[in-house]
């Protein structure tokens, strides 16, 4: 409410929500105040202010014909007769297929601005600002890039929390995008997740369906290329630690496992599942925690293995690899060398896929404008057939884009080993000193490691991780132990 009633005032209620909305927050104030104070009229400018529905305008004016007061409208004159109830419905009726028709114009004018490699979706991501003669219609924001690099440094090379981050960028003084002066939690994944910063955005990635937004099939969003703030190995590893976080907090378990999510059978692949017998069962006096194979889960067959046991039989191969910091060094060297021999084939594989992409995209458009060509004369059959082609062909390379990003995003990279290598030297340190780290220090450790233990039907565990090389080759960090 815009005035205060009173002393003659005439109270004033302003609607930001669409008219296609039977509740909206200033109709609902109006409607209380006609309850609690009473007035006569309620003036609106136009009908199709009140609402572009028939069903919509009826109802509304009932409900405030109910309580006494009468709808009136500065534009159209509409008489108090059967005339101007269907006037009002006309008029309605107007306003609703005019409005359709203008989203429907403005959906059509976004959607060839993206096709044309411009930037569309409102406020420009933090980083850029717009602007229509930069690459993708983005211009980069020098000072606010640097805070974006920063945020992805500390995610991904210095192992800060979302929360950590959102915590030191408001200490620091740093200012969000919108108004004021904290950083909240969830801003930070939203600018880890946004493809824009390596590079890229997708338009039509959504549609309406009533007051929801429902992804659309990948082969309708059309790719815009922007100036990238980051590397893409940045990107891909912010993406590998939010997934394994968002995997921890959905399967952690009640109690600490020092093996969770971490131990396979060598024979169908299947991991094993963490389970505790609780003490008084049995006479047990203790809590017993065992890694259970279970026929009846798809695995190949039961078996359970005590977490007593098989922990220290782990923990004791870790130590040996810790102690050993230039074979650590060279197994990881090793590996990363082949790791980046498969990083670059896979980034330059993914560049043709995404240029196929491109192609396919423009072909589905070039194809919708000859069959819309009335100078051609292209059937309703021909372009359904052609475009259920290049739809297939699309998915299929945007499949075999998703499988390559993915596999990028578990390959290691330098950080991981200098941040295990600092680890590994204070637990050195201190296993000269006989102390026992913590399980949760051990637990560290293994996921430095991206350690994986299988259990074969013979009984023997093997330990491995990102270290593995050839076998033949003395530097190998794998190991098998009964």
């Amino acid at each position: 409410m815009d005035s205060v009633s009173g002393n003659g005032s005439i109270p004033a209620y302003v609607d930001d929500y669409s008219s296609r909305e039977l509740s909206r927050p200033s109709l609902n104030t109006a409607l209380g105040y006609l309850e609690r104070a009473g007035y006569d009229v309620l003036i609106v400018h136009s009908l199709d202010r009140l609402a572009r529905d028939p069903y919509i305008r009826q109802t509304l004016e009932r409900e405030f014909n109910s309580r006494g007061a009468r709808v009136e409208f500065i534009l159209g004159n509409y008489e108090e007769s059967p005339e101007g109830e269907v006037r009002k419905d006309l008029d309605a009726t107007f306003a609703k297929w005019e409005n359709a028709k203008r989203v429907e114009r403005s959906s059509r004018g976004k959607k060839r601005k993206a096709q044309s490699g411009r930037f569309v979706g409102g406020r420009a991501p933090f980083g850029y600002q717009i602007d229509s003669n930069s690459y993708g219609g983005l211009a980069v924001v020098e000072g606010e890039a640097k805070i974006v690099h920063l945020i992805f440094q500390l995610f991904v090379e210095e192992g800060y929390s979302l929360r950590q981050i959102a915590q030191l960028l408001t200490e620091e003084g740093i200012k969000p995008q919108l108004d004021g002066d904290r950083w909240g939690k969830s801003s930070i994944p939203k600018i880890l997740h946004n493809t824009v910063y390596t590079g890229y955005c997708y338009y039509n990635k959504f549609k309406r369906d009533g007051n929801k937004l429902i992804m659309r099939d990948r082969s309708e969003w059309i790719r815009i290329e922007v100036t990238p703030i980051i590397d893409d190995w940045l990107f891909d590893e912010a993406q590998r630690r939010l997934e394994e976080n968002h995997m921890t907090m959905r399967v952690q378990p009640k109690r600490f496992y020092l093996l969770t999510g971490m131990v396979f059978c060598t024979e169908c692949e299947r991991p094993y599942f963490t389970q505790t017998k609780p003490a008084g069962k049995n006479r047990q006096i203790n809590d017993a925690q065992t890694y259970r194979h279970r026929a009846k889960e798809g695995h190949c067959t039961n078996r359970t293995v005590s977490a007593r046991r098989l922990e220290p039989i782990v923990w004791d191969e870790v130590v040996r690899i810790l102690l050993d910091p230039g074979k650590l060094r060279e197994g990881y060297e090793g590996s990363l060398e082949q790791q980046e021999q498969t990083r670059a084939r896979h980034k330059s594989h993914m560049e043709t896929l995404q240029r196929q992409l491109v192609k396919l995209e423009k072909e589905q458009t070039n194809l919708t404008e000859i069959y819309v060509d009335p100078d051609i004369q292209m059937t309703k059959g021909e372009y359904l057939e052609q475009k259920a082609r290049i739809e297939a062909e699309k998915a299929s390379v945007i499949r075999e884009l998703d499988q390559l990003k993915e596999e990028l995003q578990n390959l290691p990279t330098i950080a991981d080993l200098e941040t295990l290598e600092i680890f590994a030297k204070k637990i050195r340190n201190r296993l000269d000193g006989n102390y026992d780290p913590t399980p949760e220090e051990k637990r560290k450790i293994l996921d430095l490691l991206h350690a994986k233990i299988w259990i074969g039907n013979d009984g023997r565990v093997t330990v491995s991780g990102w270290f593995d090389v050839d076998e033949r080759d003395s530097s190998c960090l794998s190991s098998t132990t009964r």
